[in-house]
């Protein structure tokens, strides 16, 4: 099998510091080799020199709703599921080429996570490792309350919940998705009853799945802890206590802290009417005391529901950890590469070492001196998604002759 030999790399493996000049041979779909230095080649290996430019593992959103588009484009939610679909294939395929080659899905509409993964899966049609959701599962708040709806599922009691949860992993979701207390720009939410949120997460379990929930409060994450929820979205006004139990149950947690940030920085801006300033202004002080903890934080957020945060624009949120929140680029780069590939469920993806996936970044600039390098397309170079380029190119490549 021929091999490619990356040369003279900046390494920023995910975990540690950059590393300079540094060799990294991928065979086929998997990295095989690191090392300080050069490598010698093998006659028909590719050899790439990257003259410097930063090669890190590929980026993991982990709360991604590929059908959004109610901003800019204005796609409505009750839009046909075929143009939902279309737009989620745009959408996933900007993520690509931004340099994040996962996303895990926080809420779908209709089935489309599901059939887009499986396109994506099957190689019709170019895209990242998409984890798929369910539809969000919502507490009714009355009994009668219809229960088919666009984009979520509304629920009464734990036979409902674990209902749905079966249904939608029966169409094609990995994550079941519920709204288990309100907050985070959910204004109006029953919060979930511990039954309600052990049923729908047993079904996921039983099942090979997950689930993940849109909670706030300190009582109501702890809640969803104890009920085996495995991602918390948002968890505003997390406490010590609730510190310790993400720690102990080694829970993954989205804070999506950019859209508030940008609600904060311009309450003219579409959707700031939604967050409320002092959650932000809580969590900008409590997230870098968990990190230092090390509570297994991923970025993701809210992308294509408001016009203040499209599509594409994913790094921002990385810039705001950075410059609004006081955590490093190192560890915000960990965030999005090796605890986001951990919570993929895929095993041996987020870094950059022997035996794992090659799935990874060329970019033109260091990251962990610069974070806003991320910003720039063009400074994006290449996107490698199992040892092929999936986006961009290859800096100049030459074949190896012989050993060196």
């Amino acid at each position: 099998m021929s091999r490619i030999v990356f040369r003279n790399a900046n390494l920023l493996d995910g975990d540690k510091p950059a590393r300079r000049n540094t060799s990294i041979v991928v065979e086929g779909e998997r990295i095989t080799e690191v090392t300080a230095g050069n490598v010698a080649p093998r006659a028909g290996d590719t050899v790439v020199d990257l003259h410097g430019m930063t090669l890190m593992p590929g980026m993991v959103s982990g709360h991604y709703h590929a059908a959004y588009s109610m901003g800019g484009d204005k796609i409505p939610m009750a839009a046909p599921p075929t143009q939902l679909a279309l737009y989620a294939l745009s959408n996933v395929q900007k993520a690509l080429r931004a340099g994040y080659t996962s996303l895990v899905g926080a809420g779908t509409f209709h089935d489309v996570d599901g059939r887009l993964a499986e396109a994506i899966d099957s190689g019709a049609v170019t895209g990242p490792r998409l984890i798929p959701s369910s539809r969000a599962l919502s507490p009714k708040v009355t009994e009668d309350e219809p229960s088919e709806g666009v984009p979520w599922l509304k629920c009464w009691g734990p036979d409902d919940f674990r209902a749905a949860a079966i249904s939608e992993i029966e169409r094609g979701a990995k994550i079941v998705k519920v709204f288990a207390a309100q907050g985070h720009a959910m204004r109006s939410c029953r919060e979930m009853t511990y039954e309600e949120l052990k049923a729908a997460s047993d079904a996921a379990h039983e099942r090979g799945a997950r689930t993940r929930a849109h909670v706030c409060g300190t009582a109501q994450v702890m809640k969803c802890i104890k009920a085996g929820v495995d991602i918390i979205d948002h968890a505003d006004w997390m406490d010590d206590e609730v510190i310790d139990a993400l720690i102990a149950n080694n829970r993954f947690v989205l804070p999506s802290m950019y859209t508030p940030w940008l609600s904060k920085d311009d309450k003219t801006r579409d959707g700031s009417e939604y967050y409320d300033e002092d959650d932000f202004e809580y969590m900008r002080a409590k997230v870098p005391v968990a990190n230092a903890r090390g509570v297994k934080f991923v970025p993701g957020d809210d992308f294509g529901f408001f016009d203040m945060a499209p599509h594409g624009s994913y790094s921002g949120e990385l810039v705001c950890y950075v410059e609004q929140v006081g955590i490093s680029p190192v560890d915000v780069i960990r965030w999005a590469t090796k605890y986001g590939g951990e919570m993929t469920g895929i095993p041996d993806l987020g870094t950059i070492e022997p035996g794992k996936l090659a799935d990874m970044v060329i970019v033109d600039g260091d990251p962990s001196v610069d974070i806003r390098v991320l910003l720039d397309p063009a400074r994006i170079v290449t996107v490698i998604k199992g040892g092929e380029v999936v986006s961009g190119q290859l800096p100049v490549a030459q074949p190896a002759m012989a050993a060196e």
